[in-house]
């Protein structure tokens, strides 16, 4: 596994100019998004918020393309995917004008993958009053983690969340691992059959606060 984390700044990566207006053709919008996280371990939920604008006119249309096969057309401008395969994906969004011009801008996505404090593996286990997760945590960082949290939020068969689960490691140094386990007392009758979970990572280095995680 690799990558890094942060925002998913967008790359300005086309241009077409698809018609114009008079005999002057007019500007081109500019195409630009943020997707938050934009690196977790699957199934990750990503929201991606368009910050597009049209310096001579206005944006009539929007394409989302998620890199996964998945393609919302006359999209809104803010729009939670949540990609269920790890791989790394070039999410694309390309906006139109009222005058036909058109542009796209893309990110960058890597679905499996927790940076610094990376989740090996884990699995959820029924038990006799709810749920236990078992897992291993590696720092693919180059710095020591002071204090990491995992944390797994559980969802009913329809993707609501229903609660949520953390456990606190420390001082794991650069390539170190631990393992953790959480537990939850939440019945597949309260659920409707077997939860839905999801996973995710936080870490505090001696020189740097922790930052919250952004997913919904």
């Amino acid at each position: 596994m690799k990558g890094r984390a942060g925002l998913g700044l967008t790359v300005l990566i086309g241009l077409v100019l698809a018609g114009c207006q008079g005999g002057l053709p007019g500007r081109p919008p500019v195409a630009g998004f943020v997707c938050t996280p934009d690196n977790g371990e699957v199934p990750l939920f990503v929201r991606f918020e368009c910050h597009s604008f049209d310096p001579d006119g206005t944006i009539v249309f929007r394409v989302w393309d998620f890199g996964d096969g998945t393609v919302i057309e006359n999209a809104p401008a803010t729009y939670i995917h949540r990609y269920d395969a790890e791989g790394t994906y070039y999410p694309t969004l390309t906006v139109r004008d009222n005058q036909g011009l058109s542009t796209t801008a893309r990110a960058v996505v890597h679905a499996g993958l927790s940076y610094p404090l990376d989740v090996v593996e884990w699995q959820v286990e029924p038990i006799y009053y709810g749920q236990r997760v078992v897992g291993r945590v590696r720092n693919i960082g180059e710095r020591k983690i002071n204090i990491g949290r995992v944390a797994v939020r559980f969802y009913d068969k329809d993707w609501n969340l229903v609660r949520e689960r953390s456990k606190t490691l420390g001082d794991i140094p650069p390539g170190g691992e631990q393992i953790f386990e959480i537990t939850v007392a939440l019945t597949m009758a309260e659920v409707g059959g077997a939860p839905k979970a999801t996973i995710y990572t936080e870490v505090i280095h001696a020189d740097e606060p922790l930052s919250p995680h952004p997913g919904p």
